[in-house]
């Protein structure tokens, strides 16, 4: 006689789970973020993010096994944030210069209005290479892989340049040494930025697209004469 099998779990309460878990894991890497921004890595522990979630530290140690995962997850987080938004952008139809600028614009958008995340990013990674933030975990393919997502968003932008001294538009430089002083201008706003408490969404705007008009300039070819 055969064994009753197991009545399936509806699709949509599998979907709700799933949403739950990635909603909490969200909550987890902004606040993870936050202090990871304001203190340091060394200096932020699980306890301290389970303190600011108001949450038991069992609850980071359900998605995480341990403060480097997470460190490492927020910049993956943040990577992939930016890719999802600016690779469209990359592969539509246009001009190379018009879809530099709408990258730069976006990229920018991005950095000024999540902050924390994107400067943990932005300056964690560099931190690691040098080989001064986390010592001697043994997290060698982890930051292997946020590597590999950094190199893949900046061959985006190589790409596009490359497009545009094609076109003849932009200074004929080898396209992936070009993103460098590129992205220099957009991402030393991780350096200097701080939002005011009364700041306007559009103050904020204003911001990137004087950062992103810079960024672009650098690349143009002068007017003749």
């Amino acid at each position: 006689m055969s064994k009753p099998t197991a009545p399936a779990v509806p699709a949509h309460r599998v979907a709700g789970k799933d949403d739950a878990a990635s909603a909490s894991r969200g909550e987890i890497l902004q606040a993870a973020a936050e202090l990871f921004m304001a203190f340091g890595y060394a200096a932020t522990s699980i306890d301290a993010v389970a303190e600011r979630l108001g949450a038991t530290k069992g609850r980071i140690y359900h998605h995480y096994r341990s403060k480097a995962d997470l460190y490492f997850d927020v910049q993956v987080a943040a990577m992939s944030r930016v890719m999802s938004a600016v690779e469209p952008i990359a592969r539509q139809p246009g001009s190379a210069q018009q879809r530099l600028s709408a990258m730069a614009l976006c990229h920018a958008q991005i950095l000024l209005t999540e902050l924390p995340m994107q400067k943990v990013a932005v300056q964690g990674l560099e931190r690691q290479l040098l080989g001064n933030s986390l010592g001697n975990t043994p997290s060698s393919k982890r930051l292997q892989a946020v590597i590999q997502l950094r190199d893949d968003y900046e061959r985006l932008f190589a790409e596009v340049i490359d497009d545009g001294i094609r076109e003849g538009v932009f200074v004929d430089l080898p396209p992936r040494l070009a993103t460098k002083p590129f992205f220099g201008v957009l991402n030393w706003a991780t350096v200097w930025y701080s939002p005011r408490r009364l700041q306007s969404a559009e103050a904020v705007d204003n911001l990137a697209r004087t950062l992103a008009d810079f960024a672009l300039r650098g690349l143009q070819k002068p007017a003749p004469g």
